[in-house]
């Protein structure tokens, strides 16, 4: 295939994995993957921006071959997995330990994990985590924060009913609690990252493994997924977003989809970005 035949060169998509490209049933459905693959045949690049870790992401790794560096740990993990090589890295900051007993002590009914470089690591347990931990095949090994101290990890979650999770996010607005950045993942999931540390920044730090002058688009579904969307430069989400990360995308010009990961959104985001880029 000769350059002419490349209309999409210097068009870059990265996507986040569960709720956007990934079917209810964690797989990616043959119209999607069909989609993809005739962007990539046609000049463009494709990565991955997730806020799971390289135990629970392998199986995508493997099976979509990212052409540029993917998004690990919800922005902490810049990961080369044609180099299997990590090109960035944050953790958690000193004092975060700290932070993690008040929670855990104020929260005891949420469950509690660090997710460290040799693994997950289960801190306070409940059916919220047992089930996360099922539905990403990670086993559950228990350690204490004196076992596996923050500062060596990417990040922290938290796992709980709805309603719990939302008072955990009111309860850490406290001004302490600026250390470190929170982001809620699922209604079920309230994260802990590193400090200035987001998908956002994230694409902001993966423009200089790509060609100068490739244009970004980025798709996602839930609030992690926000500061992605707006640094990139077109986005799009999914019909069953939620309303901040519509608001975001609709804020910015992007395109709201009215279909989901259940019936072929990625593969309708692809045909939009094209299109936006005047490449259709």
């Amino acid at each position: 295939m000769n350059h002419s035949e490349k209309p999409y060169a210097g068009l870059a998509l990265l996507t986040d994995l569960d709720g956007t490209l990934l079917t209810p049933e964690k797989t990616v459905s043959p119209e999607d993957a069909a989609a993809i693959a005739d962007f990539r045949r046609k000049g463009g690049l494709f990565s991955i921006a997730t806020g799971r870790g390289t135990q629970a992401s392998q199986e995508f790794l493997e099976l979509l071959k990212p052409d540029f560096p993917a998004v690990m740990y919800n922005g902490a993990l810049l990961y080369d997995p044609a180099k299997q090589q990590i090109v960035g890295a944050a953790h958690l900051p000193a004092g975060t330990k700290d932070i993690l007993l008040e929670l855990m002590r104020e929260f005891p009914d949420v469950g509690a994990e660090v997710l460290a470089p040799d693994g997950v690591f289960v801190l306070q347990e409940n059916d919220y985590e047992r089930q996360h931990l099922e539905i990403t095949h990670i086993p559950l090994v228990r350690k204490t924060l004196d076992e596996i101290p923050p500062e060596q990890c990417y990040k922290s979650l938290f796992a709980g009913a709805p309603e719990r999770i939302s008072a955990m996010l009111e309860y850490v607005k406290q001004e302490r609690f600026a250390l470190v950045n929170f982001t809620r993942s699922h209604q079920w999931f309230l994260e802990i990252l590193p400090h200035d540390t987001s998908k956002g920044t994230a694409l902001t730090k993966l423009r200089r493994f790509l060609p100068e002058g490739t244009v970004i688009g980025a798709a996602g579904d839930f609030d992690n997924d926000t500061a992605m969307l707006l640094a990139a430069d077109f986005c799009g989400c999914p019909a069953d977003s939620q309303p901040s990360v519509l608001a975001a995308a609709a804020g910015k010009g992007g395109f709201l989809s009215e279909k989901t990961c259940k019936n072929g959104f990625f593969a309708d985001w692809i045909a939009a970005f094209v299109k936006h880029c005047g490449r259709a």
